[in-house]
């Protein structure tokens, strides 16, 4: 039976540090085997929500090293132990440190706490002018239409799944889209590519799809009706807050959506489909699951916290994921080599 890979990256902000270095890892690892194919060439599907999104278009742009700059593969894709870096880059231009983080939780409650023209400008130097359709494998990035209230999933996918029909994207656009967190960031007005008329007013697919491993495995099984599907999930790390029963009800409005509480409202449906979409994976025949996530210290780890301390911090607990589930890493990494 054919093994379907693939790999599904959740959201998390500036914590996509911890899938990167992961990922990073597992590069150096696989390499070190002999296996030294680009992740695009590996993995049959890569999912991600928002940060998560970030990093699977990146590691499937078509963009290549001998001509578009240092950060890509020579067979296309940025370098996946490049990954961490960008996110320094991140913190720099789109969270930096800690400086007015009071007058900005202030803004917070009246506006986006962010402007995207920041962000927008990182992603086109990664991205450039590359569509969806170009991608070097198969994508899914969710998204929310606030104009529609519908999802939308922003995809490459084989043509027997579907493909023909799908509208493309600049990468870009859909990296923007699926990373404008609610209250964080504006909303990403976006349309699809070479047509003027189609209009989304897309927010982060955080808010119903965190954890996109669920809807990457619909898609695999389109694209392949009878296969064993290896899922690689990557969480971005846990933060349980401490509320208090007693307080939270003689909670209103406010409180539900207050960001110095972590926005409850857009945590608690985050960490419920999280879960939810775990519990069921593992239910699921032909389905091996490898789920890797660390929980964080309250706290700390905050997703728009790009201060150095935060990234040293967000690296060190990836690390630590990483040797508190050996045996399971290197039991996917095994699974990868067997399947070259």
């Amino acid at each position: 039976m054919r093994k379907f890979v693939v790999l599904s990256i959740d959201g998390g902000g500036i914590r996509g540090i911890i899938p990167s270095v992961f990922l990073a890892t597992l590069k150096d690892m696989l390499e070190n085997q002999g296996q030294i194919k680009p992740f695009h060439k590996v993995f049959d599907l890569m999912a991600g929500t928002s940060t998560g999104g970030l990093i699977a278009l990146a590691l499937s742009v078509p963009l290549f090293s001998s001509s578009d700059g240092e950060i890509y593969d020579k067979e296309g894709g940025v370098i996946p132990q490049q990954l961490p870096d960008l996110y320094q880059t991140l913190g720099d231009s789109v969270f930096p440190d800690n400086r007015h983080r009071v007058r900005k939780t202030i803004r917070q409650i009246f506006t986006s706490k962010y402007s995207s023209q920041p962000f927008f400008m990182v992603l086109k130097n990664i991205f450039k002018n590359c569509t969806i359709k170009n991608a070097l494998t198969n994508i899914l990035v969710p998204a929310f239409d606030m104009e529609s209230m519908q999802p939308i999933f922003i995809k490459k996918r084989t043509t027997d799944a579907g493909g023909n029909t799908d509208p493309d994207f600049y990468m870009a656009d859909a990296a923007l889209a699926t990373a404008a967190v609610p209250t964080y960031f504006p909303p990403a007005y976006i349309g699809h590519v070479n047509d003027t008329c189609t209009r989304y007013c897309l927010v982060d697919g955080g808010i119903f799809c965190i954890n996109p491993a669920m809807s990457a495995l619909t898609e695999a099984r389109k694209m392949c009706t009878d296969c064993e599907y290896i899922i690689l999930s990557l969480g971005t790390g846990t933060q349980i807050e401490d509320y208090k029963s007693q307080s939270i009800r003689r909670w209103g409005f406010f409180d539900w959506i207050a960001p110095w509480l972590g926005v409850p409202l857009i945590s608690a449906v985050g960490e419920g489909q999280r879960i939810s979409t775990n519990h069921m994976l593992k239910k699921y025949p032909q389905v091996t699951l490898y789920r890797f996530d660390i929980e964080l210290d309250k706290g700390k780890g905050l997703i728009d916290d790009g201060s150095s301390e935060n990234l040293i911090y967000l690296r060190e607990k990836a690390g630590e994921m990483i040797r508190n589930n050996r045996a399971k890493f290197d039991a996917f990494a095994e699974e990868l080599i067997r399947k070259q």
